[in-house]
């Protein structure tokens, strides 16, 4: 009897490691899954990265020139640095850019934003073919000289990095309707006035849209970092890489 009890024992014990094991499988592959999401656009396909279309910023592959005229592409806009000069949609032509959205006085996800967005400026620093472009959510709060300052305290160089101020409604305008900047947030409110995005965006020379990646984990952007190289190629051949 003392036998069976504990085999009976036994088998339960293993049918609870059992079935937890199973749960934090599932539970990790969900989560996986999850943050791939967000990069996913971004992997190569025969070392070339998408295009994408669509409201839904839905990626793509063309197969010839005249399918690239689906592509998204940035729309037209007059912003100020944090130098006070005028800066236009004309600055990412013949560039390769990345795009993020911030607030000076931000505590949450901006910092880790930022600091991800300091290890492109430093792999890219002496190449002048990549920018980094992010425009302020709080632009009555963030003036150029506001920015200046920020720019100073976390080692953001403006030749490298533009920080965009201007009008408070071209900018959620170009946020919502160009990049699309908030609509993966978990918790939607179309009355709520504020753009709050953790997602980078990457623009190839002619304004298209070529990659988007969570500024707020490291692996997306060094993921981001590769691809700058993927399309640094494309753009001119004879680089190598």
């Amino acid at each position: 009897m003392k036998l069976l009890l504990k085999i009976a024992f036994v088998i339960l014990i293993l049918m609870v490691l059992g079935t937890t094991f199973i749960a934090f499988k599932l539970y990790f592959k969900d989560e996986g899954n999850r943050d791939a999401s967000l990069t996913f656009f971004a992997t190569p396909r025969n070392d070339t990265l998408p295009f994408f279309r669509g409201k839904d910023l839905e990626a793509y592959w063309p197969e010839g020139v005249s399918e690239r005229t689906a592509a998204r592409k940035v729309d037209p806009f007059l912003f100020k640095n944090q130098l006070g000069q005028n800066i236009n949609q004309s600055h990412f032509q013949n560039r390769i850019s990345i795009v993020s959205f911030f607030f000076a006085r931000c505590h949450g996800i901006c910092p880790n934003i930022v600091r991800n967005l300091k290890f492109v400026q430093s792999a890219y620093l002496k190449d002048n073919l990549v920018q980094i472009v992010s425009y302020s959510v709080t632009p009555d709060l963030d003036t150029p000289e506001e920015l200046s300052k920020f720019a100073e305290q976390k080692g953001i160089f403006a030749s490298k990095w533009n920080l965009l101020t201007g009008d408070r409604e071209e900018i959620f305008k170009i946020a919502r309707n160009t990049f699309q900047a908030d609509t993966n947030t978990i918790k939607k409110n179309p009355t709520q006035d504020f753009v709050h995005s953790e997602q980078i965006f990457l623009i190839g020379p002619d304004l298209t849209f070529r990659g988007v990646y969570n500024g707020n984990k490291s692996d997306s952007v060094k993921t981001l970092i590769e691809d700058i190289k993927i399309l640094e190629r494309e753009t001119n051949p004879k680089t190598g890489g």
